[in-house]
């Protein structure tokens, strides 16, 4: 795999059924074992639903997409060697690495 990121490594995913959104299927394949796909959106398209009727709003794509933003990192550190010394850096989080950390920890949480 090479080290810089290039354009043919990016797949296309195919928006959900339920919301349209390529997000929400991001999320479904994430939460997703051994290919029960099925199951998965059960239990995304559930928690949606449990989320939006908690927040006491119509749409549940709203209350998903309040939450992704809320989890979005905007600034990661980064080692870097000085002289002699290692240093953490922060750097922007940009594009599809942003993405992938806001999907992830989403899970986890």
């Amino acid at each position: 795999m090479p080290r810089k990121k290039t354009k043919s490594l990016v797949r296309d995913i195919q928006p959900d059924r339920l919301y349209n959104s390529v997000q929400v299927q991001r999320l479904i394949n994430r939460v997703m074992l051994n290919g029960k796909k099925q199951l998965a959106e059960r239990l995304v398209y559930g928690g949606m639903q449990k989320a939006a009727d908690k927040v006491k709003v119509q749409n549940p794509i709203e209350v998903f997409e309040t939450a992704m933003k809320n989890v979005q990192p905007h600034m990661e550190t980064r080692s870097r060697r000085v002289g002699g010394a290692n240093y953490q850096i922060p750097f922007e989080v940009k594009g599809q690495r942003q993405n992938h950390l806001t999907i992830m920890w989403f899970v986890t949480a």
